[in-house]
């Protein structure tokens, strides 16, 4: 009976340890969903439009590396995937000093760190094998500021998209890298550019085509030549050969229809 009742506490303490280790599990995972959920705000997202709307004006061009969203056809996956490059895009985007866009900029630096600071990070690392090949994936953008920072607002939307419906980003994304993404591409334009992309490539034809008909006219030239030259030069042989013609003169007579030489036309009178 003892021995029987010492295995009875065991298995309670077994089961109550368990019970314990799933509720701390359980809280710590509701805590890091409302941590993550609160991160990107509705105010965050406004000024962040606000941020492009100032450069909307702008004439420059930038280019940076990014993930055709498109392409991948994938949320978690785009998200994994493009959210270091963020990084890098909004440490290079700067403002004048101290101006409003460079304090709604920091504010949105502040967002980002956000997302990745915490114990466990909102949006999970990707292992060895991920980071190489969603690599495969990067495109280089040229673009406006004001298309650029639209990007950034959108992939900031679809993260928090992510996040509200609590999306823990631990799927293995190595199958959809190298399903989709062929190698580094320098897509290098915005949708609005891409649009005319097909027309600009058949424009690039006509030289080509323009070229090729000067090259075969000048050959058909050429040839041309080369056989009036060798029709004159039979012409004059001839002449030559039949009625002992002057050949100071065989090109006058080729011209007159080649009737030959006087004494010929003589004895057929």
């Amino acid at each position: 009976m003892p021995r029987l009742g010492a295995k009875v506490c065991l298995l309670r303490c077994t089961l109550l340890s368990s019970l314990l280790l799933l509720l701390v599990c359980s809280i710590h995972e509701t805590e890091q969903n409302s941590y993550c959920q609160q991160i990107i705000t509705e105010k965050h997202l406004a000024e962040l439009e606000e941020l492009a709307d100032t450069q909307m004006q702008h004439p420059g061009r930038v280019s940076f590396k990014f993930i055709n969203k498109m392409q991948l056809n994938d949320s978690v996956c785009y998200v994994k995937a493009a959210f270091p490059l963020l990084g890098k895009i909004l440490e290079r985007t700067e403002f004048k000093e101290n101006s409003s866009n460079a304090k709604k900029m920091q504010m949105v630096r502040s967002m980002y760190s956000r997302i990745d600071e915490n114990v466990d990070p909102c949006i999970r690392e990707e292992d060895d094998e991920e980071r190489k090949l969603s690599q495969m994936c990067f495109e280089e953008f040229t673009t406006s500021p004001y298309e650029m920072l639209v990007l950034v607002k959108q992939f900031f939307q679809d993260i928090n998209q992510l996040l509200q419906n609590q999306e823990t980003f631990e799927k293995d994304c190595s199958q959809v890298y190298s399903r989709t993404c062929l190698g580094p591409k320098k897509a290098g334009s915005s949708p609005e550019q891409r649009r005319k992309e097909p027309a600009v490539k058949e424009g690039r034809w006509e030289p080509l085509i323009y070229i090729t008909v000067a090259s075969v006219v000048a050959v058909l030239l050429a040839m041309g030549g080369l056989l009036f030259y060798k029709y004159k030069s039979r012409v004059v042989e001839r002449s030559l050969e039949d009625g002992d013609c002057d050949p100071e003169e065989p090109e006058r007579r080729a011209l007159q229809g080649a009737r030959g030489c006087p004494e010929l036309e003589t004895q057929d009178l």
